[in-house]
């Protein structure tokens, strides 16, 4: 159910629009006591149909006729235009009798003679007279015989006349009858056959062996037309003005309308337009097996059974919607897409049978459960689309309050954040974590200012040495206690960056002025002789640092924060790099990284302890917990047994909604100035040439609820849904980007919007998207629809 109802496209996704006073509620009947049929518009405007069951026979009736087999599994249904049988009454006399006494004389003998009853009749202005005979006969054959009678007996010249007439029948009286008092319905077969039980005949009886001429010219409306139904046995082949019903012989057997699936039967009439009607009467949890799926076959449980409640609901609501045209609901987005047993599915059908009987309600009655395909992130009033204002159908967001929408979506760690107060040691934190987790040492529990600031013990110097040696393809370096100091550190990167030779081929080929230019801070005057070609040198090529202040103090211990940024530009001075896998993450389940893979999806369990960062700006942070609602671009390292022990997440720029997974989140569309004026004329009376377009008010949830029209014959006004449907967009949850041409008019308008429907209700995207959370249906149908009860009717 998408469009006025929805306009669902399906996009869309609400209920038939009546015209009632703005803010009126509407009315809905009260619950059912046992499970209802519904009645579904399948066929509207067909010549002609095919029904067929398979297995089986099929079993039909004309209304207020019982069921009987009809013999055949296949039956093709028509109609023709009805025309009631014509009948004769022959009447007798003998004319042209020149006196009255030659007339009684006749009239004597013809009684004596024969026994027939006769009378005597003047002929008129000519003073003739005529014998007439009482008798009638009902066929020309009866009428010869009886002439010949009378010849024979001696008496000629009888001359017979005939009298021509209808006899429709009762079913042609009656559905005349039905049609004149109720002009408005669509229905042009009986749909209320009574028949007559004390049915006067339209002339007297003549005797007593003789039947009785029943509805004689008895007047009927024109254009009637009969059902006529053709089979490949004589059950199956007769015609009717009654409605037709037909079935599977088979208990719940499926019904092929034109070859498509159904349960439940099929009732056909002839309507309006002399076509066709093709309803499918079915109980409604059969009815919502075609429904649910058709509506909303999104894999999650939990959103399928909110969707049966919404429907069973809807239907209950909107019982009887089109009545006149006699049938309850369309299969279409106009009511509830329906589409029969070809789109049943195990999902759906469990969804039905786990929600048996349940209802939406609203002070003891079934609301008008009306359903979205995308809110676009927040629902809205109804008085502010629709002339109707329903308590239960109020605006609300299209995900749950705070934090506790983030909830589901977390992954977590049990390392604790880096504590760092010194904003220059921050980088250290991911730069220590991506190092941690490629095998080099790092002793601590949580990184903070202290653990950067201070030298790195033996343990971890040896740990990181021995990395950078291998990466080389050198001999593990010998590392002492002091060998965080800086002198003692580039004599070790020394001998694993260069060859055993270099330092005496630069000894040679630097000058005492090149030493003291590569060496020119502040306190190289401490520098030792024997260090001062080595140190210039790495200094030279770039792979050794000094302090900020431009020094060296070469008697105390590099801190660790910057022994790692040394080794880490030696790695990237090599362009050297460690091995980290790239995806795009799917809404976390069960605290798992789920990354997108083609169509599917993998799932990578987490190490309890990961190193976890998110992107805040331009700059990565550690944390404890981050939420991966689907989207975001993730950067992981896998452990030797394919877990996850380190994660970078980059927030997605994607709506968080619930509905977040729908295609139409957010949409564009631009229109000329002479497109929307074309599209606008149609809703917007005595409208000019088109100068503006502003938004005058919008609603709870931001949607354009009145638009202000400025053109060459005024300021005009469009409010609620008629926006959405004058202007063709996918929702009325928009801004506009426009552009004015030199004559001061809008030229062109660029819509950006988000959503697709009417955004009343149920958000179906939604649904699904509280459901993949966690939640429970009876919450979700409770979060859309304000303060209702579900109630189990049945």
């Amino acid at each position: 159910m998408k469009f006025c109802r929805f306009l669902v496209f399906k996009l869309i996704l609400a209920a038939s629009c009546v015209a009632i006073a703005a803010g009126t509620p509407l009315y809905t009947p009260p619950l059912p006591a046992a499970e209802p049929l519904v009645r579904i518009g399948l066929i509207r405007n067909s010549s002609t149909v095919t029904i067929s069951t398979r297995g089986s026979t099929l079993a039909g009736n004309v209304l207020g006729a019982p069921v009987t087999s009809l013999g055949t599994s296949t039956v093709r249904i028509s109609s023709r235009s009805y025309r009631p049988p014509q009948y004769g009454i022959y009447r007798f006399e003998i004319p042209a009798i020149e006196t009255r006494e030659e007339a009684d004389d006749l009239a004597a003998n013809i009684a004596n003679e024969t026994g027939e009853s006769v009378s005597v009749f003047s002929e008129g202005d000519d003073g003739t007279w005529s014998v007439k005979f009482a008798t009638e006969r009902d066929s020309k054959a009866d009428a010869d015989a009886f002439v010949a009678l009378i010849e024979e007996k001696g008496f000629i010249g009888v001359k017979v006349s005939v009298e021509k007439y209808t006899s429709p029948s009762d079913e042609a009286i009656w559905l005349s009858r039905q049609i004149s008092s109720n002009p408005k319905s669509h229905v042009r077969s009986l749909s209320d056959f009574v028949p007559a039980k004390a049915h006067r005949p339209g002339i007297i009886k003549i005797s007593s062996s003789r039947p009785v001429r029943k509805n004689m010219n008895a007047p009927i409306m024109s254009g009637l037309r009969e059902l006529t139904v053709s089979g490949s046995t004589a059950a199956s082949k007769f015609s009717s003005l009654r409605s037709l019903t037909v079935g599977s012989l088979a208990p719940g057997g499926i019904v092929y309308l034109n070859g498509k699936r159904y349960r439940g039967r099929m009732e056909v009439f002839v309507n309006k337009k002399n076509r066709l009607t093709v309803v499918n009467v079915v109980p409604m949890e059969q009815y919502l097996l075609g429904v649910v799926p058709a509506e909303l076959s999104l894999p999650r449980i939990e959103a399928q059974k909110a969707q049966a409640v919404a429907a069973r609901t809807y239907a209950a609501a909107n019982k009887n919607d089109y009545g006149d045209e006699g049938f309850d609901m369309l299969p279409t987005v106009w009511s509830q897409v329906y589409k029969g047993v070809a789109i049943e599915s195990r999902m759906g059908s469990r969804a039905v049978r786990e929600t048996r009987g349940v209802l939406a309600t609203y002070e003891g009655r079934p609301i008008n459960a009306m359903y979205t395909s995308t809110c676009g992130g927040r629902t809205e009033d109804s008085g502010n689309i629709y002339p109707f204002d329903e308590p239960y159908l109020r605006g609300v967001n299209c995900s749950l309050d705070g934090r506790q929408h983030f909830t589901p979506f977390l992954v977590k760690t049990t390392r604790e954040p880096a504590l760092i107060r010194n904003e220059a040691n921050y980088e250290f934190v991911r730069l220590a974590s991506r190092y941690a987790v490629n095998n080099f040492v790092l002793i601590t529990n949580r990184f903070d200012d202290q653990y950067f600031e201070e030298p790195p013990t033996k343990t971890e110097l040896i740990s990181w040495l021995t990395r950078l040696s291998l990466k080389f393809n050198k001999p593990f370096p010998r590392v002492e206690e002091d060998s965080a100091r800086p002198l003692k550190l580039a004599r070790l990167l020394h001998s694993i960056i260069y060859s055993p030779d270099s330092e005496a081929d630069a000894d040679a080929l630097m000058s005492a002025s090149d030493v003291d230019y590569q060496l020119s801070f502040l306190d190289a005057g401490e520098v030792p002789a024997e260090d001062r070609v080595m140190l210039a040198e790495l200094l030279r090529d770039g792979w050794f640092s000094i302090y900020s202040d431009l020094t060296i103090k070469p008697n105390k211990s590099y801190s660790r924060g910057k022994i790692l940024s040394l080794i880490d530009h030696i790695y990237s001075k090599k362009k050297w790099s460690f091995s980290f896998n790239t995806g795009t993450a799917n809404p976390t389940e069960d605290g798992k990284l789920i990354l997108k893979s083609g169509r599917s999806e993998k799932e990578i369990i987490l190490e309890p302890n990961l190193f976890l960062f998110r992107k805040f700006g331009d700059s990565f942070y550690q944390v404890k917990e981050a939420a991966l609602v689907g989207g975001e671009k993730v950067r992981y390292k896998l452990d030797s047994v394919g877990k996850v022990n380190y994660l970078e997440i980059e927030p997605t720029e994607k709506t968080t909604v619930a509905e977040r997974m729908s295609p139409f989140t957010t949409w564009r569309k631009s229109l000329s100035n002479a497109q929307i004026r074309s599209r606008l004329s149609r809703y917007v009376k005595g409208m000019g040439q088109l100068i503006d377009i502003k938004v005058k008010s919008r609603g709870f949830s931001r949607r354009a609820t009145e638009l202000e029209i400025t053109s060459t014959r005024g300021v005009h006004s469009l409010k609620g849904g008629k926006i959405r449907s004058a202007l063709r967009l996918r929702e009325q949850l928009f801004v506009m980007d426009k552009r004015y041409g030199s004559n001061g008019r809008v030229s062109r308008i660029s819509f950006t919007g988000r959503g697709w429907g009417h955004g009343i209700g149920m958000c179906q995207y939604g649904a699904y998207g509280l459901a993949k959370m966690g939640v429970k249906y009876d919450r979700i149908l409770r979060h859309y629809y304000t303060d209702i009860d579900l109630v189990k009717a049945y």
